[in-house]
């Protein structure tokens, strides 16, 4: 199933405190896609997930925190 486009809010540097402590979408540079609760950023927009799930073909992979690099990230979405 298809996500309804006007569901997904774009989340950009301004906007990530209201974020804080809730699940976000985060698509890195490679294709990977990870799921988790929003903990911590910076002004590079270094993010940490915690309860993460790295999103597979073959399944959720589950984390217990993920670190992305700013410069990997090509999306972020709630």
């Amino acid at each position: 199933m298809e996500e309804d486009a006007e569901s997904q809010e774009t989340v950009t540097i301004a906007g990530m405190e209201k974020f804080l402590n809730t699940v976000i979408t985060v698509t890195a540079k490679d294709g990977r896609r990870f799921r988790g609760r929003l903990t911590n950023y910076d002004e590079h927009m270094n993010i940490i997930l915690e309860e993460t799930e790295e999103l597979t073909e073959k399944g959720p992979i589950k984390h217990k925190f993920v670190l992305l690099k700013g410069g990997n990230i090509s999306d972020i979405s709630t």
